[in-house]
């Protein structure tokens, strides 16, 4: 008996290193997101993709609320969402999906950080948000934007959502984890470390403003992802792609061989500072 039972904990104990991981369906994801925020379009309600990119010159540099303390999730999957709009192609009758970006989870009753670039890009009718669930939730506000360091953070018509907890500044060899939405691939999960921190030019009058550099992988599509620590917990946010050529010659129109591509971050500090300074190292 005491064999018998060994053998089946040992079948069991195989069946389990042998489960095949949970596979991202892309072509679900989408469906889910466009007919979602269609349905939003068709009930005529605001605000509408436009009207949210319209706000963000009169929403506010700091966020005037409070932001509970977030617990460290099990799968941080479940706190990344893909964010679009819909649009009238007015060529037919159908809602088409425009491009996609990434967000995340701030709070459980529905605020989420993006960028900035992704709402001031935003055109159409409704705008909303989609988890790994293939649940679909209207974005209903802007509440806080930053242009200089893109970022903004908006409300959803959800509750009970997985917040992502803020971290303390990373230093530069620190590993890092990027969760988003490159061309459409879906919760691509990428890894390196911060490479450097830099001051980028201002406008005449505007203070210097920082940046974050990482190793991981990301491209298009992945605007708003978290970077993540090695706790799981936001140091940064992905903002934009600098690529190096060997030889090229703007003058001439001549472009060399790829040698780096820059990966330009949001740091943590600057999230900290849109929040009043409240959410740093929880």
């Amino acid at each position: 008996m005491r064999m018998h039972k060994t053998i089946a904990a040992f079948l069991s104990f195989v069946s389990v290193l042998s489960a095949a991981p949970a596979a991202i369906n892309d072509i679900e994801l989408l469906s889910a997101i466009q007919s979602g925020i269609g349905e939003y379009a068709e009930s005529g309600d605001k605000p509408s993709a436009d009207d949210l990119s319209a706000s963000l010159k009169d929403a506010p540099l700091i966020f005037e609320g409070e932001i509970p303390p977030a617990g460290k999730v099990e799968n941080p999957d479940d706190s990344v969402f893909l964010i679009s709009s819909v649009y009238h192609c007015g060529k037919c009758d159908k809602w088409h999906l425009g491009g996609t970006a990434s967000a995340w989870a701030l709070t459980a009753d529905g605020l989420m950080v993006t960028n900035h670039h992704v709402f001031a890009k935003a055109k159409g009718a409704a705008m909303g948000v989609c988890g790994t669930d293939g649940k679909t939730h209207r974005i209903i506000e802007i509440v806080a934007a930053d242009e200089a360091n893109d970022i903004a953070i908006f409300r959803v018509d959800a509750k009970n959502l997985k917040p992502l907890a803020i971290g303390p500044s990373a230093n530069v060899g620190d590993n890092v984890e990027v969760i988003s939405h490159p061309e459409r691939r879906f919760y691509t999960h990428t890894f390196g470390k911060v490479s450097r921190y830099h001051q980028v030019r201002s406008p005449k009058g505007k203070p210097e403003r920082i940046q974050m550099s990482i190793t991981a992988d990301y491209a298009k599509g992945s605007s708003g992802g978290p970077v993540l620590n090695a706790e799981g917990r936001v140091i940064g946010m992905v903002s934009s792609t600098n690529s190096i050529y060997y030889g090229s010659s703007a003058k001439e129109k001549i472009q060399g061989p790829l040698q780096m591509v820059v990966k330009n971050c949001v740091p943590v500090s600057a999230i900290s500072a849109i929040l009043g300074g409240e959410a740093s190292a929880q």
